[in-house]
């Protein structure tokens, strides 16, 4: 059986985020494209999938804004293959302004119609968000691209990105675009890789605020700190917290994030990875004595009602370690 290449770099830009007549066009000139050795007319491409030859041009003109497909006085063709083999020389970088710019709709017309990536993007944003852009809207994704520098393909992943969270307002969105372009995510692989860094940590915050019953707040930026500590720089165990918890407020009658957070410490020095191996742990540190002190104690009286007041309280004894521990961090 005859078969046509889509390479894995398309599959995996495109599949899961763009729309299905998308990908079926782009298959459907591919496939006759390989069959017969020429880039169907738009026409043709509009009889053969059932639709009107406007939104094929307006689709086709997509994958050109990609550079999938080229455009010229030819009409449309796909990339040579020693071209898209090439690596495009990095753009310089330049000093943006502390503030976005203002647009007029006049320049953003003017730049959509020499770069068919930005009409594509607003096409792809109204699909994203499920409305409507307004100016105001429009102004602010083309800055993404002008004053920050973004690719559009970065911008859509930050769109879908934001959709999942639930939080598509203006202002977070900026946000999140400057703190992007800060750090210099400027390919959709970047993009995709710093976004699974990002669910995974939203992942065990959730978790954590769960475990803690913290659900009618905003996390501190304290609390944050804590959760980012324990789940990012130390990589304790989900499953320890629940049990950290427990201890905490047996000892202080309260969450104490700092003191929970010692708790966790002395388990991760001891490579406690799981709630049992902490039990454990905890077992052996109140049947420990040191071996001088051990000769020197009395024998245990025979008396059930007698008190041996030489017997170490390993309980209280570690709930005075950390307390010594909290004390010197202040």
């Amino acid at each position: 059986m005859e078969q046509f290449p889509v390479s894995y770099d398309f599959a995996e830009k495109y599949i899961r985020f763009s729309r299905p007549e998308y990908i079926q066009v782009y298959l459907y000139v591919k496939y006759q494209t390989h069959k017969t050795g020429v880039f169907p007319k738009p026409d043709a491409i509009a009889k053969g999938l059932g639709m009107t030859a406007d939104r094929v041009i307006f689709i086709l003109d997509f994958w050109v804004s990609r550079d999938e497909l080229i455009y010229d006085e030819n009409g449309y063709r796909f990339p040579e293959e020693t071209a898209a083999a090439t690596p495009p020389a990095p753009k310089p970088k330049k000093r943006r302004q502390v503030t976005r710019p203002s647009y007029t709709m006049a320049e953003i017309d003017a730049a959509a119609t020499q770069n068919k990536a930005i009409s594509g993007l607003f096409y792809q944003a109204e699909t994203v968000l499920g409305r409507v852009l307004t100016t105001t809207d429009m102004e602010m994704l083309y800055s993404f691209i002008d004053w920050l520098g973004l690719p559009v393909e970065v911008v859509t992943m930050l769109l879908s990105y934001a959709v999942k969270r639930g939080k598509t307002s203006r202002r977070y969105l900026e946000t999140v675009a400057i703190d992007w372009a800060d750090r210099g995510i400027d390919t959709f692989e970047a993009a995709e890789s710093y976004v699974m860094e990002l669910e995974a940590i939203d992942s065990a915050e959730h978790k954590i605020r769960s475990i803690l019953g913290i659900y009618d707040r905003a996390l501190t930026p304290t609390e944050k700190k804590y959760i980012k500590l324990w789940t990012e720089d130390s990589q304790i165990s989900l499953d320890l917290i629940p049990l950290a918890y427990d201890r905490t407020v047996a000892h202080t009658g309260k969450l104490s994030w700092a003191y929970m957070n010692k708790i966790l410490e002395s388990w991760a020095a001891e490579g406690i990875t799981t709630p049992e191996q902490a039990k454990q742990w905890n077992g052996v540190l109140k049947q420990q004595k040191d071996p001088a002190q051990q000769s020197s104690l009395p024998k245990k009286s025979k008396f059930n009602n007698y008190e041996d007041s030489n017997q170490t309280d390993y309980d209280k004894l570690e709930e005075q370690l950390l307390d010594m521990m909290l004390d010197n961090e202040v």
